[in-house]
């Protein structure tokens, strides 16, 4: 890039060299970083150059989870160059705000995230452009000098002159009025000394401070690869929403070079239709809406559980005991539904989002008043959110995604199928729903639920199948008097492990920018990686279950709902006699939702979520057989 060139030459005659690699004249692949860069900030009157690029090119929303807490540019640039979630060496007055200068600092931060879970390499992009006989190099302004350096530099630190095949730019931060005018120059110069045939990709890449709460930021490709249209890759599976670790591999796909096994991401490409601006703006402020609705729901959730249920226990009001509890089982079923409306565009989205799950939940709650039987009204309260689990899959996963009980694409743990959180859910409501039913539905809930939960255009859960078949057994043998020994739940693991082969064999089958995790694990397995892979899930695993107190508490609640269990008070046990299938199906929830935690990575959400609905739900059946037995006296 001609006007750009001296300013790379100025900042690479000053940074340690790597070996001599043949220069491209002409960069094919520019990589444009400006921080904190949100649709919010694209506008033809602050950003034309950007807004007219959006309108010719492939668009997304981009996730920018890096390992740090902060998702700092440096530790974004980090995790860019590894393809790969990077926290860098230090976060102190260096990634938000102003930037690591010094690309000398790439042996720390390989030796800071050599034990970490995400199994990450840094400077894993140069390294491999190297070994290919390509390069990569960067370029700064004189007020932010360094921060694309990390991207571009290998592991011993060491950084290419001169032209090279790729060439990582980072800007100033579009802060709008003159900031936005001067990111919008380096945008405008990028596009108009773009070489033919070249591919340019501008990035929202690192927070603006270390206290800015997480936000999905800005995703364009433009180039002969990239039609218009949406942005998408194989590890969202979701148009338009990709993530700053599919940006290395994006950039190897675009030369031709083999991907590494250590870069998590996969190449972004173009598919559908082009979103518009504002509605690539709207999926931010649902994702917004989201991290601000998700704590304050289920406190409130809870809190009115217990001051309904409180009431009418004072009183004695079994009715009403029995209502609440109902309620509170629908309610989770109802925060789905209440992805149908936008709840997320109102002046204050948790008060919306609140009135819409409460107007579902009117209409989900007399349902379950229309059965008489004991465990009928508690069995259709779970069966309704099974029933809207099951159905969302079917149809794509859209309630899920930024729901309150669903999966973040800014956590990025998921963008498609079920996640562990509705996992949690769909576990216990179709457990206790089946434990209610006769044992013929509970046979056909059986396999319509785990071809759902485990194939990879639905579900694509792997835990949850291997959760599930053996929790599904347990329920059986119970229901049928049949004696519970080891060979028989040994029996039921392995077919659970039979059905999530088969799955993953038929995903692996499939190209592979089609496959989903599930078809790439079986990968794995074949090229001998999967080991690391398990070693960091249950890592992952451990390492969110001593993230905050509240998680830690968690086992705690988990062992005092055993016990509670095994050696219940008197109303309880009674309960239990007169109504043994239900507590053969918390029974089974014990189960799934321990498998569940053991076999995925985040698992603590699996109990949590099943605590959600089964407590309320259990609750509603005590009320019931209280009120009962009140009549009977």
């Amino acid at each position: 890039m001609r006007r750009l060139l001296p300013l790379l030459v100025g900042l690479t005659v000053l940074m340690p060299t790597g070996p001599a690699i043949a220069a491209s004249p002409a960069p094919r692949v520019v990589v444009l970083g400006v921080p904190g860069l949100r649709w919010s900030d694209v506008n033809t009157s602050d950003m034309p150059a950007l807004a007219a690029l959006a309108s010719r090119g492939a668009t997304g929303v981009l996730s920018i989870r890096t390992a740090g807490r902060s998702d700092c540019q440096a530790d974004a640039w980090l995790t860019l160059g590894a393809g790969n979630r990077v926290v860098a060496p230090t976060e102190a007055g260096s990634g938000c705000g102003s930037s690591i200068a010094d690309p000398t600092v790439l042996p720390a931060a390989v030796t800071a995230n050599a034990h970490r879970r995400e199994g990450a390499e840094p400077g894993l992009l140069a390294s491999t452009l190297e070994a290919h006989g390509r390069c990569v190099s960067a370029e700064a302004p004189s007020s932010q000098p360094g921060a694309s350096a990390l991207g571009a530099t290998d592991p011993g630190g060491r950084t290419t002159r001169g032209p090279c095949d790729v060439l990582l730019i980072s800007t100033p931060a579009a802060e709008g009025g003159d900031r936005g005018g001067e990111a919008d120059g380096f945008i405008d110069a990028a596009v108009r000394d773009l070489a033919p045939g070249s591919t340019l990709i501008v990035l929202g890449v690192g927070a603006l401070s270390a206290s800015a709460e997480p936000h999905l930021h800005v995703a364009i490709a433009v180039g002969p690869h990239f039609r218009r249209g949406a942005l998408t890759s194989a590890s969202t599976r979701r148009s338009p929403y990709v993530q700053l670790v599919d940006v290395a591999p994006t950039i190897l796909s675009l030369l031709d070079v083999p991907r590494p096994d250590a870069m998590i991401g996969e190449p972004m490409r173009a598919t559908g239709s082009t979103p518009s601006v504002p509605a690539l703006r709207d999926l931010e402020r649902q994702s917004d809406g989201q991290r601000q609705a998700t704590v304050p729901f289920f406190v409130v959730l809870v809190g009115l559980q217990l001051l309904g249920a409180g009431v009418g226990l004072l009183l004695r009001r079994w009715r009403l005991v029995e209502l609440v509890a109902l309620a509170g089982t629908t309610a989770v079923g109802a925060s789905y539904l209440a992805n149908l409306i936008p709840w997320w565009r109102a002046g204050s989205p948790l008060l919306a989002m609140l009135a819409v799950t409460a107007a579902a939940t009117a209409l989900l709650t007399p349902l379950c008043l229309l059965s008489k039987g004991s465990l009928a009204r508690a069995g259709i309260a779970c069966g309704s959110v099974a029933a809207v689990l099951v159905v969302d899959l079917l149809t794509g996963a859209h309630l899920q995604m930024a729901s309150v009980a669903g999966y973040s694409p800014v956590v990025a743990g998921r963008f498609a199928g079920l996640g562990n959180v509705a996992f949690g859910v769909l576990a216990a409501s179709v457990l206790l729903a089946a434990a209610s039913t006769r044992s013929a539905t509970v046979a056909a809930l059986t396999a319509l639920v785990v071809v759902v939960d485990g194939a990879p255009s639905w579900g694509s859960d792997v835990g949850g199948v291997l959760a599930l078949v053996p929790a599904y057994a347990l329920l059986v043998l119970q229901l049928a008097g049949k004696k519970v020994n080891v060979a028989r739940l040994g029996l039921a693991a392995a077919g659970g492990v039979l059905v999530v082969v088969a799955f993953g064999v038929a995903d692996h089958a499939r190209p592979t920018d089609q496959q989903t995790h599930l078809g790439r694990f079986v990968g794995q397995v074949l090229d001998g990686t999967a080991g690391g892979v398990i070693r960091r899930k249950a890592a992952a695993n451990l390492a969110l279950l001593f993230h905050s107190p509240v998680t830690a508490l968690l086992p705690l609640v988990v062992a005092f709902l055993l016990v509670l269990f095994l050696r219940p008070p008197r109303s309880l046990r009674e309960a239990f006699e007169r109504s043994p299938a239900w507590r053969a199906g918390l029974l089974a929830v014990c189960t799934a939702s321990g498998l569940g935690f053991l076999l995925n990575d985040s698992g603590a959400a699996v109990p949590a979520l099943a605590i959600v609905v089964a407590l309320p739900a259990t609750l509603a059946v005590l009320a019931r057989h209280a009120r009962s037995t009140a009549a009977a006296g």
